[in-house]
């Protein structure tokens, strides 16, 4: 079987924008409510993306075009953070673009051409696809310095406790 329309062939699912927006929210909500233990999504939180993207875009959507797609996403974010790691490159965290002078552009995109799609381009979604592929490390905007963090939020129901009055008993 082969690509096209002809009767018997395998039909191509096509992710338009729209939908990879809508794949990476509800991920990013499911990563937020734990549906991610480890590495991989739980069931559920890959049939409420084929649910939702069938119902909203009236499409065929099912498991494999999500996990085909979950695959995608982690190979672009493979290739964001390559880039990052490279000497040449600036990172602009507001823009969410990987910056370079002309020179290493075109070096880097003759050399390796799966990268020109995040070079001196904003990256969509940036901040999701890392959270969702499992790049869930604080960086950059969402790093918090131990100062910074209000423990006065956590420990709402502490107790102090008054060590000088306390009885010991033997």
């Amino acid at each position: 079987m082969g690509k096209g329309n002809k009767e018997g062939s395998i039909k191509r699912f096509k992710w338009t924008k729209l939908m990879k927006h809508l794949f990476l929210e509800i991920l990013t909500e499911e990563t937020h409510k734990g549906n991610k233990p480890s590495n991989t999504f739980k069931a559920v939180s890959i049939n409420r993306v084929v649910a939702t993207i069938s119902e909203r875009f009236q499409v065929q959507c099912d498991a494999k075009h999500v996990e085909n797609h979950l695959r995608t996403v982690k190979n672009q974010c493979q290739i964001i953070c390559t880039i990052q790691a490279e000497s040449g490159f600036g990172w602009d965290d507001n823009m969410k673009i990987n910056i370079c002078d002309r020179s290493t552009y075109d070096a880097t995109v003759m050399a390796h051409k799966k990268c020109e799609p995040f070079l001196n381009k904003s990256i969509d979604h940036y901040d999701e696809m890392t959270l969702v592929v499992g790049k869930d490390v604080a960086t950059r905007s969402f790093a918090r310095k131990f100062a910074d963090i209000d423990l006065d939020d956590y420990n709402q129901d502490s107790v102090p406790v008054d060590y000088d009055n306390e009885e010991v008993k033997e």
